[in-house]
């Protein structure tokens, strides 16, 4: 007759055989939860690379919006200048008019 190694416990008596069918149960169990897990991480990294490329697009889309408005301004300030400058020639006319107007009236 053979005997079997036991282990008192709380519960009762539990054989080495349960123990290392548990312990097996609980690796296999713990590998199934792991490889879970891995997935889940696998999808976040995956999310987080598309974030980070939508940010990247969303960064380049701003730069090519930035660089059209400064242009934009740049060809805005260029005509104010212009005008800018023909008003003044234009004032300098004005006055010159004016001093020969003066002129005449006062001889």
């Amino acid at each position: 007759m053979k005997s079997k190694t036991t282990i008192n416990t709380q519960g009762g008596n539990v054989t080495k055989k349960e123990l290392q069918l548990f312990k097996n149960e609980i690796i296999q169990q713990f590998h199934i939860i792991s490889e879970g897990l891995m997935d889940q991480i696998k999808l976040l990294a995956e999310g987080n690379a598309g974030i980070i490329q939508h940010l990247a697009q969303i960064q380049e889309e701003n730069k090519n919006e930035h660089s059209e408005t400064r242009a934009l301004i740049k060809i805005s300030f260029s005509q104010l200048d212009r005008r800018i400058s023909d008003l003044e020639s234009q004032m300098k006319e004005v006055q010159e008019w004016k001093k020969q107007v003066q002129v005449r009236f006062q001889v």
